[in-house]
């Protein structure tokens, strides 16, 4: 039987590293949960993509299982779904602020940074091709 690995804690914060799947799952669903209810991004999820949660949520935690974790589980090409919604240049920062809140509120450490590092990342990419596209209806 393989043991466990305890999570370590900090003690004065009480919150540990993001270190499994299930870390991340939490993760993802609080923050679409908040994107959902945010007034901009939730029309843009909810009203124009008309996102299905039930499949959109599992690819969500595959793809931040594969840069944390390496598990290869997602594949796709995200910029092609975003590409033809009316996106907005203030879109990605309320998006990145909502996922740095959500990462801060549960998790510290080393694999905490390298998702919210991983974000920044994103946001910077797709806002560099959207307006090397011409694609932003600001």
């Amino acid at each position: 039987m393989i043991a466990k690995k305890r999570k370590v804690e900090n003690r004065k914060t009480g919150k540990t590293d993001i270190q499994d799947d299930a870390d991340i799952k939490k993760l993802v669903h609080r923050f679409y949960d908040k994107v959902g209810q945010d007034e901009r991004l939730g029309y843009m999820f909810n009203d124009v993509a008309q996102v299905n949660w039930k499949t959109h949520l599992p690819k969500m935690v595959n793809f931040w299982s594969n840069i944390l974790f390496k598990t290869r589980r997602f594949k796709g090409r995200p910029y092609r779904k975003h590409r033809p919604l009316p996106i907005k240049r203030a879109d990605f920062n309320i998006w990145l602020g909502l996922w740095n809140e959500t990462v801060d509120h549960l998790y510290e450490g080393q694999n905490a940074d390298i998702v919210k590092e991983v974000a920044y990342r994103v946001a910077c990419a797709f806002t560099t091709r959207l307006e090397m596209d011409n694609a932003f209806v600001d």
